[in-house]
């Protein structure tokens, strides 16, 4: 499957920046939403288990809209690439770093993923970059890694590796879902990849359970239901839409806003105290991100 020049090139519309918006907020809440719920119901129930929920909801959309419930035989390989990143790999990492780092930490090394966005849409649609692209995204990586290794709130361990692990992952489902999505409607790809899913995250979640001395309440319900519906089916259903219109490259762009938005979020949400560091390094890594994306490389 082949990515169109004209496609890729074309400037972003004000309906395509419209659906990433909508796709970034509904993002945005994600790590708040987790942190909140990891405790009622455990990381693996509030990772890859919240796509359970939202897979009734996309069979009886795609029901509705009488799609089958399976793709093709010649996308299955690729959305099953979506659906280990996006359904089962990204949220069950996420989840897992939240126990030992704060949701405005983890904005910020998700600050890596519109770079990591680009990267791999380069390397789907085969293009060749140019020296200034992989440069701005080292100065990105760079400030990360040294945000990492010097912020106060906490050193690098397994809850960062986690994370990074997440990035890649998440990635390469976005750049795989925003090709598959110039094919096929992108909320049609996000249904498919959760019921491709719904095996894997049955055994992840039969195995591990729900945690024995859990504290339910009204707020861990509403979050778990908010991660079911509104980060696993509709922030996905606008983000592949926005993508195959816009451009995975220059809509990525949007993602951008993530990492503060989130960080604002967690401190409303949470009551995490914002360290003075995490806005002007969030900036520093969105600037750089920026620039790799307006270096993206010419087709072959």
């Amino acid at each position: 499957m082949t990515v169109s020049p004209s496609r890729v090139d074309a400037q972003p519309t004000a309906s395509a920046l419209g659906f990433g918006l909508a796709g970034v907020i509904g993002f945005s809440l994600t790590l708040p939403f987790t942190r909140y719920a990891v405790p009622a119901f455990g990381p693996e129930l509030v990772g890859p288990g919240r796509s359970l929920p939202a897979a009734l909801f996309a069979v009886a959309l795609l029901a509705v809209a009488r799609r089958p419930l399976l793709p093709p035989p010649r996308m299955l390989p690729s959305v099953v690439v979506v659906t280990v990143g996006a359904v089962v790999g990204f949220p069950l990492l996420i989840a897992h770093a939240l126990r030992s780092v704060s949701a405005s930490h983890a904005a910020v090394v998700i600050a890596l993923l519109p770079a990591g966005t680009a990267i791999m849409a380069v390397l789907r649609a085969r293009e060749r970059p140019p020296m200034v692209f992989w440069l701005w995204c080292a100065a990105g990586t760079a400030l990360v890694a040294g945000y990492l290794g010097f912020a106060a709130d906490s050193r690098f361990g397994i809850g960062d590796v986690e994370l990074l692990a997440a990035v890649l992952l998440c990635a390469l489902s976005y750049a795989e879902g925003g090709v598959l999505s110039r094919r096929v409607p992108g909320w049609v790809i996000t249904c498919w990849s959760l019921l491709a899913g719904v095996p894997a995250v049955l055994v992840i979640v039969v195995v591990t359970g729900v945690p024995s001395r859990a504290e339910l309440t009204w707020g861990a319900v509403a979050a778990f239901g908010y991660l079911a519906l509104g980060s696993s089916l509709l922030a996905f259903c606008c983000w592949y839409r926005a993508l195959a219109d816009g451009g995975i490259a220059k809509v990525g762009q949007v993602q951008l806003l993530q990492p503060i938005l989130t960080m604002i979020f967690a401190a409303v949400l949470l009551g995490e105290r914002l360290d003075p560091a995490m806005i002007p390094v969030g900036l520093a890594v969105g600037v750089t991100v920026f620039m790799a994306q307006r270096a993206r490389p010419a087709e072959r």
